[in-house]
Order: C-alpha cells, then structure tokens, then sequence
C-alpha cells in the first residue's frame, strides 16, 4: 500500500497551511511531490532527511514515500557528531536539507522493499539504533488514530511538535490520511504569532506532551483564546495527575476533550488511549488498545498473565507495529521482524475493566518533555569524548554521575544539553569517587543511585 494514494484524492481541500501562511490544496501538494520525485531518480535510494517545521520537509517526506525511496528523520539541528556517526552507519545517498540535495554515496545497497521509513528510537536521534517502518505501518497508525480521534476533512491541526519524533509525525499523517489541514508553525507556543495562527486558522486539535500542558497550567490555559479547538491530545510521557485534572477541567468548561495517549515509537506512535469520559473514574490508567490493537501482559517466564492487578511486562500487538531494529546498514534487509508484537519494556498491570496503568519501565530509557532518551546514549557519547560516566534518571530528570575534578559538571552538563537537545535545568550532574560493582563484576546502578531519588 502506498500512503500518499489513500491521502490524494481530496484534491481541493487544503492539505496545509504553510509556515509562510500560503494555503496548499491535495492536488497541488500531488503535483510538487511528483516535481520533487524527480530529482531522487532511481534506482531506490536511501534518504536522510534534516526536518524543520516547513513545507519542504513535509513534501519530501512525502515525495520519498510515495517513490519508495526510505528515509531518515532528522532534526536539521543535530550535532555534527552524532549526524556524522549515523552516516558512517548507513552511507545514505542523499542527505536533504532545506530543499538542497547533498548526495553522499552512489553505491547500490540492499533495502527490503518494506522499508518506508527510520526512526529513532531516542530523543537524540544520534543512537545507531533505529526503527525501520512500512507504509502499512504508517497506514495501520493513522487509520486508529483517525478513528478514535474521529478526525475528519473540515479539521485542522497546527503543529507543535518535531515531524522527527514520532508523536509529532503522527499527526500530520493521521489528518492527511483524513483529507483534513495541518498548519506548519514555527512559533513558540506561548508566543501571540502561534495563538494568531490558531484563530486565523481555525484550528480544531491540539498536541502536546508533558512540558507543554504543564506550561500552559502555569500560564493559566483560560487567558489564551481557543474557541476553534475541540479537543487536546497529551502523549510522550506520564503527566503529572494535578496537570491532568487540570485540563480536564478546563476543557469541560469549553465544550473541549483532553486526551491521554500512550505510545512508542515502535509502534508508529500510539498504542493505547483513555477516553475522555474515562479520566475520573481511571486518572491514572493509559486506557485501552486502540482500535485494530490488542494489549496484553507477560510475566518474567513469559506467560500471560489474565488476572487483575498482577504486574508485567506490556506487550502489543498490531499492523502498526515496526518491522524491527537497524543498528548497522544491512539491518535495512531484515524486513518485518517483529511479526506483528512488540514488547514495550514497560511494566504495568491491567484493572478489572481491562483498563491498563504503568508501573515503571523495564529498558534503560527516560523521557524529558517529550523525548525518549536512552542512558546507554548519553553514557557513549560522553565515553567517545572521554569522560567516565554513568547515567540514571527519571522522567524529566537525567542524574550523570561523574569521576573526576568539579570543574567537569559544568561542562558535561552543558556537552549533553546541546548534543541531545535538552533545557540544561533537567540535567543533574553529580561527583563520585569510584563505580560501585556488584559481586559479579557489573556497575551497581541501584546502589550509585539510590540517594539521587531516582531508582
């Protein structure tokens, strides 16, 4: 299946509003896509695609969607490290940038004709480690998200996340695929410009992960004017119960609906959500499957657990699963993986109405304001640039542990808020004389971390 075929034929409707304010309709976009095809030539390349909120990067994700040639998502502001790591990896042809073609590598590889799209499994996008998705992937994640969103073509979103992570790119394929508008902003949230595009606009829907809703809180949500928009949607991480209740407040006093998301990218984004009506009654829960998905629980020995209230591991199966892991260039020929199941690596249980709640994460990963963030990352990176660090954390808070002279927090501090793209103020560094090792020989984590508050 070809995305762009399922989106295209709204012809006159508009599919986006640009960052520059001009109205795009389907067909138009439809002729650009073809123009722009042009210059990828055959036969199938490889892409890495520097993102911004702009046209140019949506019609060339596009463009190589509908060509079939896969892509790379990428901040366009990566650090020139990391970037240059992923491109030892996976010798990409063309590097796109602001509509400027840089090809890289004339060289033939072997691409599964599956492979539609990478992402990374981190907020840095400098990990190696990536997701490799279909287009039925990408088809399979709109179709549920359209459903139970109920978007429709007289809707319009206006962007306020990075197309590189997957959230954010899920909402722009989600209105497409329902003939509705998106609007490419460039401002910041609090910003009048941003607010100006939403009434100019009409906008009906509106994303955000923790950070943003927890902001808006601060800046008290009744003062902005949001009369077009119908209902919130909040994913990328636990949102603190207060901020929650908040909005659900505010919201009801709007005619609007709060939405609570749980997702991976792995899963093309979404994997289950509570509905509105719900909050009350299950504040805390992740809700349930989205449509076309089924969750379920597995114990340590790998068998399903079917009773309430036992915790497990979450495991999720549906067509929006990826196809599996890339860690090296020839991983891009494994195709579909998966089968269809991904285990999250996150624990949890389910209540007696088959409502799901988290209880922790299993894999070594964060989330701060929105972004994964995998410790094993940082703790490479810091490695490459010769520091010994280990790293733990929680939500919204990532603890480095140091060896060495104080002078060093400061700057470690500072190499990881501009490398991952971080607010310095969610970066704690800490000094410490020595590793400690458990009986076996491996790194005591609990132990070098347990008075940090965040184990």
């Amino acid at each position: 299946m070809n995305f762009w075929n399922l989106c295209k034929h709204h012809l006159k409707r508009t599919a986006f509003v640009t960052e520059n304010g001009k109205k795009i309709s389907y067909s138009e976009l439809d002729v650009h896509m073809n123009d722009f095809s042009k210059k990828l030539g055959q036969p199938k390349k490889l892409v890495f695609l520097k993102c911004t909120h702009s046209y140019q990067s949506v019609l060339a994700f596009l463009a190589c969607l509908n060509t079939n040639n896969p892509l790379l998502l990428l901040d366009k502001t990566i650090d020139k490290e990391l970037l240059d790591h992923l491109i030892s990896v996976y010798q990409p042809h063309f590097i796109i940038s602001d509509n400027q073609f840089h090809e890289r590598n004339n060289d033939r590889m072997i691409l599964h004709p599956d492979l539609a799209l990478l992402l990374s499994t981190s907020g840095s996008t400098g990990s190696p480690k990536l997701v490799q998705l279909s287009q039925s992937n990408l088809i399979a994640n709109a179709r549920s998200i359209t459903e139970y969103l109920e978007i429709k073509p007289g809707d319009t979103a206006i962007t306020t996340l990075p197309m590189n992570y997957s959230y954010g790119l899920s909402v722009i394929t989600s209105h497409l695929l329902a003939g509705a508008t998106v609007v490419l902003n460039n401002f910041s949230m609090i910003s009048r410009e941003f607010w100006h595009a939403i009434q100019e606009n009409s906008v009906t829907t509106f994303s955000g992960v923790p950070y943003i809703y927890q902001t808006l809180k601060r800046l008290k949500y009744a003062r902005f004017d949001t009369r077009s928009i119908t209902y919130l949607t909040q994913a990328g991480g636990r949102l603190d119960e207060e901020t929650a209740a908040y909005f659900v407040k505010e919201c009801s006093q709007r005619n609007q609906k709060f939405i609570i998301m749980y997702g991976q990218t792995e899963a093309t984004a979404r994997i289950s959500y509570l509905p509105p009506h719900q909050f009350e009654k299950k504040h805390s829960s992740i809700g349930i499957p989205i449509p076309g998905g089924k969750l379920t629980l597995m114990d340590k020995n790998g068998i399903t657990i079917t009773q309430p209230h036992v915790e497990g591991e979450l495991v999720y199966q549906g067509k929006n699963v990826m196809l599996g892991y890339a860690q090296s260039l020839s991983d891009l020929a494994n195709g579909d993986v998966q089968q269809g199941v991904l285990k999250t690596g996150d624990m949890g249980y389910f209540d007696e109405d088959s409502f799901f709640y988290l209880t922790g994460r299993k894999k070594r990963f964060i989330k701060i304001a929105g972004s994964r963030i995998s410790l094993s990352a940082v703790e490479d990176f810091l490695s490459r640039k010769g520091y010994a660090v280990l790293s733990g954390g929680k939500d919204d808070l990532l603890k480095i542990a140091v060896t060495g002279e104080e002078s060093l927090l400061l700057k470690i501090k500072t190499l990881v808020s501009s490398a991952f793209k971080l607010n310095i103020n969610h970066i704690d560094c800490f000094l410490v004389d020595h590793f400690p090792r458990t009986s076996a020989g491996k790194i005591d984590y609990q132990l070098l971390f347990k008075n940090e508050g965040v184990l």
